[in-house]
């Protein structure tokens, strides 16, 4: 494939409003991709695009090498795997009473609690549990799971499926610092490991982005403000356009870190209307 995604003047539109507009992103083999915006510049749009959830208004999506119009989408989300929380809440409601071991190895088949059968065996379950610290987990009921346990669960089905591209789409969000630090370590595994599985990661936070991601997407108001490699595009600049406060960026460790630097025209609780801050 020359490409793992590919939006083609992509445009998202409903009435009275555009969501995306005239989008061009390619992901090549070997590129891990940060996608960053504030809420309402067309992230979780961007998403459902790719994963053939909603249809675009304009313009092409290429995904493994598919032309979406043209595939049988049931059969080709096989080859995508998708962790956030509206699908751990989603998941919650309907199965929340599948049991971890079998949420998990389901995702080999990319159905929802469907056992195997004692008589086969589990392909690398046991591994697949090992490493993502669910074993002592393996029959407790997904619905009794804390938030983090479940996006441990997610990870693990997807991870499974042996997907070719992996969603994940603000994971870390709700967990405490330790929690968070912790789930970060275990999608950092997929770095240093020979793996054919892409990742696209949507984030809020800069200091969650890895250094095994390659690439940054940023989106402001429904456009592409900027795309490239991280170094060139995560910089105090253009984070201060996109987030629309300033802030400085410091790489540590190879993780991006901020700081908001207010200035005599930075916005103050003073110069928000009250209906902004409720």
């Amino acid at each position: 494939m020359k490409s793992i995604v590919e939006l083609r003047h992509v445009t998202l539109e409903r009435p009275g409003r555009t969501i995306l507009n005239a989008i061009n992103w390619t992901v090549r083999p070997g590129q891990h991709w940060i996608v960053m915006g504030l809420n309402g510049s067309g992230k979780t749009s961007l998403l459902t695009l790719i994963l053939g959830y909603t249809w675009p208004t304009g313009g092409e999506v290429e995904v493994l090498g598919q032309l979406y119009g043209t595939v049988d989408l049931r059969e080709h989300r096989k080859r995508m795997g998708w962790v956030s929380q509206h699908l751990a809440e989603w998941m919650t409601r309907d199965h929340g009473h599948v049991s971890v071991r079998d949420l998990v190895e389901s995702g080999r088949e990319a159905v929802i609690g469907k056992s195997l059968g004692q008589g086969e065996a589990p392909y690398h379950l046991g591994e697949v549990l090992d490493t993502f610290r669910l074993r002592s987990l393996a029959h407790t009921r997904f619905s009794s799971l804390s938030q983090g346990e479940k996006t441990r669960v997610l990870l693990a089905r997807a991870w499974m499926a042996q997907v070719e591209l992996l969603i994940l789409d603000e994971p870390c969000s709700g967990l405490d610092i330790r929690h968070r630090e912790e789930l970060l370590a275990l999608i950092g595994q997929h770095f240093t490991r020979a793996s054919s599985t892409h990742v696209i990661y949507v984030t809020h936070h800069p200091e969650e982005i890895l250094p095994g991601f390659t690439h940054a997407l940023l989106l402001h108001q429904g456009a592409v403000f900027a795309q490239g490699r991280k170094e060139e595009v995560l910089t105090s600049k253009n984070l201060s356009a996109i987030l629309e406060v300033p802030v400085d960026v410091e790489f540590v460790h190879g993780r991006p870190w901020i700081r908001v630097t207010p200035t005599p025209d930075s916005p103050t609780v003073d110069k928000f209307q009250r209906s902004d801050l409720l």
